[in-house]
């Protein structure tokens, strides 16, 4: 079995990476190490499985990079909530042997395909499998137009729109007030980022639709992908989404339901931030008798 480590800028998860090696070639396997930023197609080609140390950006990095190849990706959660992670650090090296077993679920998870349409020609095309984030860079409002299988559908006149996956239903959309979808639902989630008028709401659409988002007026504005590839968007530029083809494989050590993850991973947050409210205090009650 071939497993590749894929470890996030961090000297942890460079420690981690580097036991965990040794520990797999002990059993046998054939391993190897690499940074994100040394991570490319040809660097992952042919491996049965990717190990990714890292937060949520370091696995959408990842993910995407071995969607094409169909290559699953497991990931290992050293970053803050890790809602795409399988398994945590404390975890992995006791189910070594268990992932040399291939004792895992692979999930196939919904891609983007996005496109970046300028005076009729492309100039980016891409993948995404969180969400696709149009937002304005500085303090003022812009007017992006929607249409859905090329039927204008309504005007979002904010901050910007955030266009997720099942899977990126729980980041920035969620954190801009839309809903969490299951992982295995066919949809796609439109969220707008702080509307200027109350009655524009999340919108959920079938995952089969045409999107085009366009952007009518406003100030300076970008486009991102996944949270990177962000790119500045000029008057009358049109955003093109539409579902991809080619899926993400995901390596499940412990299967749980999509709510259940999201559960489980608000509640360790919520611990973490109750956690420092409690050290704060003390540190607070600490210089008053000072």
């Amino acid at each position: 079995m071939k497993i590749i480590i894929v470890y996030k800028d961090d000297a942890g998860a460079q420690r981690l990476a580097r036991e965990l090696h040794k520990k797999l070639e002990s059993r046998g396997a054939s391993a190897a190490c690499m940074g994100l930023r040394e991570m490319t197609k040809s660097a992952l080609w042919q491996a049965d499985l990717v190990l990714v140390l890292g937060g949520d950006g370091t696995f959408l990095k990842t993910a995407r990079c071995c969607a094409t190849q169909g290559i699953p990706v497991l990931g290992v959660n050293l970053g803050t909530i890790g809602f795409l992670s399988s398994i945590e650090p404390e975890q992995l090296l006791q189910e070594v042997d268990r992932i040399l077993n291939r004792d895992y679920r692979i999930e196939s998870r919904m891609m983007l395909d996005v496109r970046l349409i300028r005076d009729g020609m492309e100039v980016y095309h891409g993948l995404s499998m969180n969400d696709v984030v149009i937002r304005a860079c500085v303090s003022h409002t812009i007017t992006i137009g929607l249409q859905i299988d090329r039927l204008f559908h309504t005007t979002y006149t904010g901050d910007g729109v955030v266009c997720a996956t099942p899977t990126g239903s729980t980041a920035y959309s969620f954190s801009a007030g839309g809903p969490v979808l299951d992982v295995d639902l066919p949809a796609l989630v439109i969220t707008p980022i702080c509307p200027q008028l109350s009655c524009s709401r999340a919108l959920v659409v079938r995952s089969s639709a045409r999107l085009v988002f366009e952007l009518v007026a406003g100030h300076p504005t970008a486009f991102s992908v996944d949270g990177e590839d962000e790119l500045p968007l000029a008057k009358g530029d049109r955003v093109e989404v539409v579902r991809s083809p080619v899926t993400a494989k995901i390596a499940e050590v412990f299967p749980v339901s999509s709510l259940d993850r999201v559960l489980r991973r608000f509640e360790r947050l919520n611990n973490t931030r109750a956690e420092a409210s409690n050290d704060m205090n003390i540190l607070l009650q600490s210089c008053y008798v000072l």
